[in-house]
């Protein structure tokens, strides 16, 4: 049996065994006493453990020694375990236990159980409410568990899965009222996947439930940790079940009959699926989504069938969790696109004419504006229970907060230092939708890859205009591989700039305490104090040693610079950036320009690769997963800056690596090159925050960065 699955395995038994041992066998749960921790909160501690457990281990550990170091783990956490009054603790351990073993079916994987384990678990909490009947919290824990039946055909195994249930309206009631939102971008549509830089269909419309994925994930088993990339947990969505071959070569879905397109543009089927990745793969394509795969999956997609759908996989590049990649509820990537419309309408309308299958239909979308969308009534999937939902355009704060005060808004993004004064003025909530962003600094301009194998021209080397801009003009953070002296002095001004920089102070004042100091760029991979993190990759305020650096690099006098950080983004926060260039100033003599133009104006340098100046920016990632795609040589939108092949091979191998350690220690070597040559500067984590008002009810977000899965949204004025 893998680690992973003897660790999820351990998992369930661990959440039976203390949910069983947090009262007597009969008594009903006592309150959590101080200090006392929540079901919710103890299966984060749960989790975190094996987490640790699993990427520490040594290669030989056994299950046992991996049960006492979780076991340890969970015994310190029990303690003060919260259960619903009127029911016991054990009640719930039994009805877990049986809900369990109605659904799993002989041939079930160990993660299969520990996911429906946790869904079991992640419903009981929700159901905690004062007075809460027994026979209350077993429908809950039954709509929760997913039913999972391997079937064998030919020593391979389909996962064939049932859906949650769908929280749609009673019948004979109908939906009413709008849902509004304000947002700090909304993006003009560009509904193509070859020319969507800004992922309008992948990301935003995806999001906002306007179009649909090939499959998604799981939600969060508490909002703002991620979901589950273990394709045994994948959800359908557009497709109805999907098969890998024995060979890893192919990959093949089951499209689902009777899904329509809005606009009465007929069901969807296999061309549209396949038509949808394969227009984004053309040559000269900027499409967000395709940016974010490997190579070895954008081969090409095949149609067997009018519901068959076939994806070709390169020999040996499978990718261990590619609906990460695929669907919907991670990254989100690919919203499905009708390739009949494209063909009626043609390139300029099909870009501009919003057609989708998910439960809101769009009846406007203007840039920079507005979109508002209708309610599919008798949807397929799910009919929300409010009839329309209006997305407004709000860049700036102080505009949403007031939006939110006088009731214009339902739901806005918030910065974390002012989310008390908003919460308890309008009497709502909060709630972290994405995992918290490590904003950091990329040092672009340093071009240092030689081989792009996707690109026109493979050979790279020296040839991408920020980095010839940059050696021609004598920048001094970009260093030239070929002068080992220069080189150095490069690296000594970059950390020069990472040194001078009092990250603890922006925390407590910038971001108002919400938020913890960041040195490298898989912070959640690698948090300072995790097992994996080594104390090298700290880099102490130290102005003193910072201004010693950059006299002795040649610049005791500092020099002068733009500095990028796009306002558009709550989740990266301009004035970080604006306190950094301050502190640059004051330590190292610095003259800074902060340019908080939108992102759309900069981000073409940086798929032309003429980007060379330091610009703010960073993302959350699943332990595990790579940013090799964004710090090596590809034709598309990159960081600024290119690794060594030989520190790029490394970081590629994630994209078929199976073995969770190892992807671990591949990342960790990734690390300890752009750690060592102060390629990436960390600053802080900045929190994703939307504010509610007090009759928005039910939200269930997926872990992504923008305001998503309104479908699971009811308003109760």
């Amino acid at each position: 049996m893998k680690t992973g699955r003897i660790l999820a395995l351990m998992l369930s038994l661990a959440l039976f065994m203390t949910l069983a041992a947090a009262c007597g066998d009969d008594e009903p749960a006592p309150a959590a006493p101080a200090g006392g921790v929540s079901a919710s909160e103890l299966q984060s501690a749960i989790t975190a453990a094996i987490e640790a457990a699993a990427s520490s281990a040594p290669s030989g550990v056994t299950a046992d020694q991996m049960t006492a170091a979780v076991n340890a783990a969970v015994s310190a956490a029990a303690a003060g375990i919260v259960a619903p009054e009127g029911v016991s603790a054990t009640e719930i351990a039994k009805l877990v236990e049986d809900a369990v073993k109605a659904q799993v079916q002989p041939g079930a994987s160990a993660a299969e159980i520990a996911a429906l384990v946790e869904g079991a678990v992640q419903a009981a909490e929700s159901a905690r409410a004062p007075g809460v009947t027994l026979a209350q919290l077993t429908k809950a824990v039954e709509d929760a568990v997913v039913a999972i039946e391997p079937v064998v055909v030919e020593k391979q195994v389909i996962v064939q899965v049932t859906p949650l249930p769908a929280s749609t309206q009673p019948t004979g009631l109908q939906p009413t009222g709008t849902l509004t939102v304000g947002i700090s971008v909304l993006p003009p549509l560009v509904q193509l996947p070859s020319k969507d830089a800004a992922g309008t269909v992948g990301s935003f419309g995806m999001d906002w439930s306007v179009y649909e994925g090939i499959v998604k994930a799981g939600l969060p088993p508490i909002p703002g940790s991620p979901s589950s990339p273990d394709p045994g947990d994948y959800l359908p969505e557009i497709a109805e079940s999907w098969l890998m071959s024995s060979d890893q070569r192919k990959l093949t879905f089951n499209i689902r009959k009777g899904i329509q397109f809005h606009g009465d543009l007929g069901e969807v089927t296999a061309e549209d699926v396949a038509w949808t990745f394969n227009e984004s793969f053309k040559e000269g394509s900027t499409g967000n989504g395709p940016e974010q795969l490997p190579p070895s999956v954008k081969v090409g997609w095949d149609v067997l069938d009018r519901y068959i759908a076939v994806m070709n996989i390169a020999e040996g590049g499978a990718p261990p969790t590619w609906g990460v990649l695929l669907g919907k509820g991670w990254s989100d990537t690919y919203g499905i696109l009708s390739k009949r419309h494209y063909d009626r309408v043609g390139e300029a309308d099909f870009i501009t004419t919003p057609i989708g299958t998910g439960p809101f239909e769009v009846q406007k979308w203007v840039g920079h504006d507005e979109m508002i969308a209708e309610t599919v009534e008798d949807h397929w999937r799910v009919t929300p229970s409010f009839a329309r939902l209006h997305i407004v355009s709000m860049p700036e704060q102080a505009t949403r907060e007031a939006a939110l005060l006088t009731g214009e808004v339902d739901i806005a993004p918030i910065p974390g230092k002012a989310l008390n004064a908003i919460v308890d003025e309008i009497g709502g909530g909060a709630i972290g939708v994405s995992m918290s962003n490590p904003n950091t600094i990329y040092m672009s301009g340093n071009y240092w890859g030689a081989t792009c194998a996707t690109c026109p021209e493979t050979d790279v080397y020296r040839k991408w205009a920020g980095f010839t801009e940059a050696i021609e003009k004598g920048y001094p953070w970009v260093g030239d591989p070929d002068d080992a002296v220069q080189m150095e002095k490069a690296r000594k001004v970059r950390l020069a700039m990472s040194m001078a920089i009092d990250r603890q102070t922006i925390i407590d004042t910038v971001l108002g305490g919400f938020g913890d100091p960041v040195y490298i760029h898989m912070h959640h991979q690698f948090p300072p104090g995790s097992p994996n993190y080594k104390d090298e990759w700290t880099i102490p305020y130290d102005p003193v040693a910072a201004k010693d650096l950059m006299t002795e690099a040649g610049y005791a006098n500092g020099f002068d610079f733009t500095f990028w950080a796009t306002a558009d983004f709550s989740f990266w926060d301009p004035e970080i950036a604006d306190a950094v260039a301050e502190m640059w100033r004051q330590n190292l003599d610095l003259d800074v320009t902060v340019e908080h133009t939108p992102y759309a104006s900069r981000r073409p340098s940086s798929v032309d690769k003429s980007m060379n100046i330091p610009w703010l920016h960073g993302w959350g990632l699943v332990p595990g997963d790579t940013k090799a795609g964004f710090f090596c040589p590809g034709p598309g939108h990159i960081g600024g800056l290119t690794l060594p092949d030989d520190i790029c091979e490394i970081g590629f191998r994630n994209d078929v690596e199976p073995d969770f350690a190892t992807r671990i220690a591949n990342n960790a070597a990734m690390t300890d090159y752009l750690s060592e040559w102060a390629l990436h500067i960390g600053i802080a984590t900045v929190g994703n925050y939307f504010v509610y008002q007090p009759y928005v009810k039910g939200w269930r977000p997926y872990t992504v960065n923008y305001f998503n899965n309104p479908e699971s949204i009811s308003i109760e004025k």
